[in-house]
């Protein structure tokens, strides 16, 4: 091969070569993804409701987005470009340790699945509190609890809980876990007895409350955001 050819092939596989290039530049910029956020209880595998998840880089944490887990424990980031760099997860609550993930560069959709132990201290995400204890996206609200001491029983770690409600509901559940972890739904009743967890001191009491209903064959639920309370056991 003379070197009139060699130049020519040397052109043309280096034009190929840039258009190719430039080619896939060209959609992987204008090609977008989401990434679905699964937040869990280590400890449990329950999914974490209220979960501050935030989307980004090491420079900044929060570029991507800073958003809150629905009861499913779910964060869904939409609308994302392909970005050549690696991205930054963080999922933190209250009662939780927080935790970090670097994620590689998103080149496609993907769920990513957190598991965090309860505890505290970690890295922190700062995003809005979207579901406050006192509020519900569906309109059923825990307005007031009220706790006091089942004398029936002769046990001091015994109490009665009265929650009172927007609107009618017929299922209650109590934790004293912020994620409920093993406490099953109940009948509701104006006063609902309940046994506290072994030791004398402050008591963190989580209520819940929900309407389920059948309608055409169909099960609906409505299910308001937890309310928090406080009980000392002396």
């Amino acid at each position: 091969m003379n070197k009139k050819s060699s130049y020519f092939w040397i052109t043309f596989l280096t034009g190929s070569f840039l258009a190719a290039f430039s080619a896939s530049v060209f959609s992987f910029s204008n090609e977008s993804h989401w990434l679905e956020v699964r937040v869990f209880n280590k400890q449990s595998d329950r999914a974490v409701s209220g979960a501050a998840v935030c989307l980004g880089t090491t420079a900044r944490p929060d570029q991507f987005g800073a958003r809150r887990s629905n009861e499913d424990g779910v964060v869904r980031f939409e609308d994302l470009s392909q970005i050549p760099m690696p991205l930054l997860a963080t999922v933190s609550k209250q009662g939780f340790q927080g935790r970090k993930q670097l994620l590689e560069p998103l080149y496609q959709s993907r769920v990513l699945v957190m598991k965090i132990a309860s505890g505290g201290g970690g890295p922190e995400c700062n995003a809005p509190a979207e579901l406050l204890d006192n509020t519900s996206s569906s309109g059923l609200i825990v307005d007031r609890i009220a706790i006091s001491a089942d004398s029936g029983t002769g046990e001091s770690g015994n109490v009665l809980i009265s929650a009172t409600v927007s609107g009618p509901v017929n299922q209650i559940r109590i934790s004293e876990q912020s994620d409920f972890a093993g406490a099953s739904w109940q009948v509701y009743q104006p006063a609902v007895a309940y046994t506290l967890s072994q030791g004398k001191g402050l008591k963190k009491i989580h209520v819940q409350v929900r309407r389920v209903s059948e309608a055409k064959g169909a099960s609906i639920e409505v299910v308001s955001s937890p309310k928090k309370a406080q009980y000392l056991l002396q």
